[in-house]
C-alpha cells in the first residue's frame, strides 16, 4: 500500500515538473508569430547628369576691337565642339570653337590716307569651370585663341602697307548656359581675345584686341 502511495506521489511530482518546464518554455518563446522573409534590398537608381557628356553646337554673335585707330566692328557665326566632367555641383571642360567673321572698320585721315582693318576669321580652344544649379550652369572660361587678321593703309600718294597674318593670343570670358530639354541647352557667352598690336611699316599701331557676345545651341550625346 505504501509502495503503491510513494509510486503515485512520484509520478505526480513528475508531471507537474514537466507541466511547468513546458508552461515556462512556453513563455520563453512568447506568442506565435508566422514567419516573415527579410525585405528586399531597395534600388536606388541615380538620375545620369544633366551636364557630363559631349556635345556639338553652332553659335553666332557680334564682336568689336580696340582698336582706336580703325574702330572694326561686325558679326560672325560658327560652330563649337565639347566635353564636360561634372562632380556634384561642379562641371569642368573643354570646348574648341570656329567662327567665319566680318568684323571691320575703315578709318581716314586729313591727308587723304586710308586705313582699313578685317578680323576674317577667329578660333579658340578654351577650359571651362562652372557651378550648375540643376538645368542652369554659370562658368568662366580661358584659353588659347588664334585669329586672322589684316590691317593695311592706303596712303594718297597710292603706295600702301600691309600685315596680313595668322595671330594668335589669349581668350578669357564666362557665361550662362541652360538646360531646356534633357539633350539640349542654350547659352550666352562673353570672350575677351587678346592680340596684343601691330606695328606697320609707317610706324602706324593698330591695336587687334577683340571683344565679342554671343548665343549658341549645344546638342549633348547620351
Amino acid at each position: 500500500m505504501k509502495s503503491q502511495f510513494a509510486k503515485s506521489l512520484m509520478l505526480g511530482a513528475a508531471a507537474l515538473v514537466t507541466t511547468t518546464s513546458g508552461s515556462a518554455w512556453a513563455a520563453d518563446l512568447g506568442p506565435y508569430q508566422p514567419y516573415a522573409p527579410p525585405p528586399e534590398p531597395e534600388v536606388q537608381y541615380q538620375a545620369p547628369s544633366i551636364w557630363e557628356g559631349a556635345y556639338v553646337g553652332i553659335n553666332g554673335g557680334y564682336g568689336w576691337s580696340n582698336s582706336n585707330f580703325t574702330e572694326p566692328e561686325g558679326g560672325f557665326g560658327g560652330g563649337q565642339i565639347g566635353y564636360n566632367w561634372q562632380r556634384g555641383r561642379f562641371v569642368f571642360g573643354l570646348e574648341g570653337d570656329i567662327q567665319g567673321a566680318d568684323i571691320g572698320g575703315t578709318a581716314f585721315d586729313q591727308f587723304g590716307d586710308v586705313a582699313r582693318s578685317d578680323v576674317d576669321w577667329f578660333s579658340t580652344v578654351r577650359g571651362r569651370l562652372g557651378f550648375a544649379s540643376g538645368p542652369l550652369l554659370v562658368y568662366g572660361t580661358g584659353g588659347l585663341a588664334i585669329a586672322g587678321i589684316d590691317n593695311r593703309i592706303h596712303f594718297s600718294d597710292g603706295s600702301f602697307v600691309r600685315d596680313d597674318s595668322t595671330q594668335t593670343g589669349y581668350a578669357v570670358g564666362g557665361g550662362l548656359e541652360w538646360a531646356f530639354a534633357p539633350n539640349w541647352s542654350a547659352k550666352a557667352e562673353y570672350l575677351y581675345m587678346g592680340f596684343g598690336d601691330d606695328t606697320l611699316p609707317s610706324g602706324d599701331r593698330i591695336n587687334n584686341d577683340v571683344q565679342t557676345v554671343r548665343v549658341g545651341l549645344n546638342y549633348k550625346f547620351h
